[in-house]
């Protein structure tokens, strides 16, 4: 009798480790799923932070731009209002040899 008992206590164990087996795999596989399903939503994220980087080096190069133009139309008011040109030209010369070399030469075929 001692022999049946430990055979349906075996079957019993097995059973509740067969149990216990299936449980930690269902946990498993939903864990997985909740993984896959949370970085399908931080997707949108991740794309949304590289578009505001993105961005943000587009306002950084677009602030550069307005500031080179901005000294450029200084420039050339300075010039128009009778300033003298050499001092905002950028090839720089000595004054008297002749070698200057203006940066703008003018409109095509306008009359110097």
């Amino acid at each position: 009798m001692s022999d049946n008992l430990n055979i349906k206590l075996l079957k019993q164990h097995a059973a509740i480790l067969e149990t216990a087996l299936q449980t930690v795999n269902n946990v498993s596989k939903s864990i997985t799923e909740e993984a896959a399903a949370l970085d399908a939503e931080l997707a949108p994220v991740q794309d949304a932070t590289d578009a505001l980087a993105a961005c943000e080096r587009a306002q950084e190069r677009a602030r550069f731009a307005e500031a080179k133009l901005s000294n450029a139309v200084a420039d050339l008011r300075f010039v128009m209002a009778g300033g003298d040109p050499c001092r905002v030209c950028a090839v720089k010369c000595t004054f008297g040899e002749g070698n200057c070399k203006p940066v703008w030469r003018g409109e095509a075929g306008a009359d110097l």
